[in-house]
This record gives structure tokens, C-alpha cells and sequence, in this order.
């Protein structure tokens, strides 16, 4: 087995014999790293090694086994490493004051080299199929987030269709009637111009929405500088072909604000927002709006988007962001939109979003970090 395919173990001890023993027990199946001193193990995992299971000494100079294991759990790349301690401690309140810093076992000095080799291996199994778990979830996430995107992709792409009829009616009309007009030998060339004008207006705004397409189809490898205040109208602007079908008041209110982030993580979480409060109004509400508001403080933004649409009729209103649960009919939903709002927000962008009930209708706020180096 290659050293870099091996269960990684920590051995932190300052007594060398204990060091040389466990080296010569462990040897060979996994790939060991020693430190004979507290100092000496956090300066190697200064270097963000991967360890897969940590041996400790309780009883070392400076800082002891249970500080050490504090400062270890306290460091997000370790915090599921498991830690065994290495005691000649017996008494009880010893051994439960080691679970309490965060161990998983203990082994008593002087060890039976064989129960030291069978409880190394169990927790290094666990720990290995822990992470398999993990990764296996994590895989899964992120085939959610891209089943997310290609749908409103989708109903983007669908919008654009729907867009490019009425300008492409008109430049084929305008185009036919100059073509008619040069047959008949009717040809003026004021009207000429004018009908050049009219294509080129039209074709600017083909070119526009196919830019606002290309644009939110590209990944969000970098953060970029935007104005939140264009992002719900950017949103409006893609679903204007659902807009335009009812008749629905909107209001941006959101206050001008350059921001420092991934737009179109934002704009699709706006666009589900949406999406759900056009599909309430059309079933429960006659006078329907969508107003959009915004806070603006000195560490975070407030983005609130409310409706009249009647509201959300679950009783836990918070359960509308767990997966499969929806308030639409379960042949129009599959119920991951909200669900995948809130892993966007928390994973994606480092915030939160929340649901609750107006008298008129939903409100979601969306909370978005303002970070200092921004």
C-alpha cells in the first residue's frame, strides 16, 4: 500500500520509550507522524496535515492531554478526528473528564500492545467510513445544486423563447412591408430608415437577453462587485414573460448598495422566491404585488421580498426548506427549490434565508455577511 494511501495516526507523547513502542506496534499499516511535545504536534498541524486518529498523553508538561485536546476539537479541520488518550489515570472522573474534552476512547498505561492495535484500527475504520459518508453526501449536494441551476435554466431559456417572439414578429413584419413597398416601386427612404431603426432597437434587445442569459449560465468561479438593488430587477427581467401574462404590481424598494459576492447565487434565489409567490397570487389573491425591501447595516444585508399571495399553510413555516417538503401541489413541485435557497445561502454565500407569514401575504428575508476585507 502506497504511505500516501495509509490511515494517517498522530501519536502525541513526551515519553520516548512509549513513542518508540508505539511506532514499532503501528509500523507498516499506517502512516505515523510523532511529536514528543504539546508544541511540538501544533506546530505540525499548523501544516493542515491529514489525520486520521490522534494517540495523546494526558500527563505532559505545559499543556496537558485535556487542554491539548480542547485546542485540537477547537480547529475546524480536526473537530471529527478521533482522539484516544493515552492515561495512567484510572479514576473515573479522569476518564469522563477526557470524554467531555472530546475523546472517543482511552487506553491505560502500561497498554497490552494488542488491545492498543485493535482499538487503533476500530477508530480508524470508523473514522474512514465516516468520511466516506460524508463525501458520499457532499457528491450528492452538489449534483443538487447543478439540478437546480439547469432548472431555472430552463425556465429562464423558456422566458427568452417566449421574449424573442414579439421583437422577431416585428422586424419580419417591418422587413415584408418595405419588400412589398420596393416591389410595388412604393420605395420611400425616410420609411427605410425608419424600419432600419426598428431592427436595430429590436436586435439590441435580442443581443440584451441573450447576454442576461449568458451571464447567469456561466459558473460563479469568482466573486464579483454588483449593485443589490439590480438583482431583483435583474430576477424580474428573466421571469418577465410570467410577469407579463397577469397583472401584478412590483416594487423595488431595495436600497442602492455595491456588494462584493456570487450575483447569480443571489439571482436564484430570487428567482425561486418569485416563482413560488407568482404561482400563490394566481391561486389566492385578486390584488397582487411583490414588493421588495432591504436593511442595510454595518456587518450584514436584510433582502425581504413579501407577496400577497395569502401566505404558506404549514404549520412550521421553517420546514419549507426541508427537502421534498412543499406547499404546492406534489405534481408541480418536487420540493428541493427552497431547499436548495437555503443550502445556497448558508453554503454558497455564507448567510441565512427565513419564511414567515404577513397579514397580506409571504415574506422571506434573505441575510447576506458583509465581510471587512470587502
Amino acid at each position: 500500500m502506497d504511505k500516501l494511501d495509509k490511515p494517517s495516526v498522530l501519536v502525541i507523547d513526551d515519553t520516548p520509550d512509549i513513542l518508540s513502542l508505539i511506532m514499532e506496534l503501528l509500523k507498516g499499516k499506517y502512516a505515523l507522524k510523532l511529536a514528543n511535545s504539546p508544541k511540538k504536534a501544533l506546530d505540525l498541524l499548523q501544516n493542515k496535515p491529514k489525520i486520521d486518529l490522534i494517540l495523546l498523553d494526558i500527563m505532559m508538561p505545559e499543556i496537558d492531554g485535556y487542554e491539548m485536546c480542547k485546542i485540537i476539537k477547537n480547529n475546524p479541520l480536526y473537530i471529527n478526528t478521533p482522539i484516544i488518550f493515552l492515561t495512567a489515570l484510572e479514576k473515573t472522573s479522569d476518564i469522563v473528564k477526557g470524554f467531555e474534552c472530546g475523546a472517543v476512547d482511552y487506553i491505560t498505561k502500561p497498554f497490552i500492545p494488542e488491545v492498543l492495535k485493535a482499538r487503533v484500527k476500530t477508530h480508524v475504520e470508523l473514522k474512514l467510513l465516516h468520511d466516506n459518508i460524508i463525501n458520499d453526501l457532499e457528491a450528492k449536494e452538489e449534483m443538487l445544486f447543478r439540478q437546480s441551476r439547469m432548472t431555472t435554466l430552463g425556465e429562464m431559456f423558456e422566458n427568452v423563447t417566449h421574449q424573442w417572439k414579439q421583437p422577431l414578429s416585428v422586424i419580419n413584419m417591418s422587413c415584408s412591408i418595405q419588400k412589398i413597398n420596393y416591389d410595388l416601386g412604393e420605395f420611400n427612404i425616410d420609411e427605410v430608415i425608419e424600419t432600419l431603426d426598428t431592427v436595430i432597437s429590436e436586435t439590441e434587445y435580442l443581443s440584451q437577453t441573450i447576454d442576461d442569459f449568458r451571464d447567469f449560465a456561466r459558473n460563479d468561479a469568482e466573486k464579483e462587485i454588483f449593485d443589490i438593488r439590480d438583482i431583483f430587477t435583474h430576477a424580474v427581467e428573466i421571469l418577465s414573460y410570467r410577469f407579463n401574462k397577469i397583472s401584478i404590481e412590483i416594487y423595488n424598494e431595495i436600497d442602492s448598495f455595491k456588494y462584493r459576492s456570487y450575483k447569480n447565487y443571489i439571482i436564484q434565489i430570487v428567482i425561486n422566491i418569485l416563482n413560488n409567490a407568482l404561482d400563490a397570487m394566481k391561486k389566492n389573491s385578486d390584488n397582487m404585488w411583490i414588493r421588495a425591501e432591504s436593511i442595510i447595516k454595518e456587518s450584514e444585508i436584510i433582502i425581504k421580498i413579501c407577496d400577497s399571495g395569502g401566505g404558506i399553510h404549514i404549520d412550521d413555516i421553517d420546514s419549507v426548506f426541508e427537502k421534498y417538503v412543499t406547499t404546492k401541489e406534489k405534481t408541480e413541485d418536487s420540493g428541493i427549490g427552497l431547499y436548495m435557497c437555503r443550502q445556497i445561502a448558508e453554503k454558497k454565500l455564507c448567510g441565512k434565508i427565513s419564511a414567515y407569514n404577513s397579514p397580506e401575504g409571504a415574506c422571506f428575508e434573505l441575510l447576506l455577511p458583509i465581510f471587512k476585507e470587502d
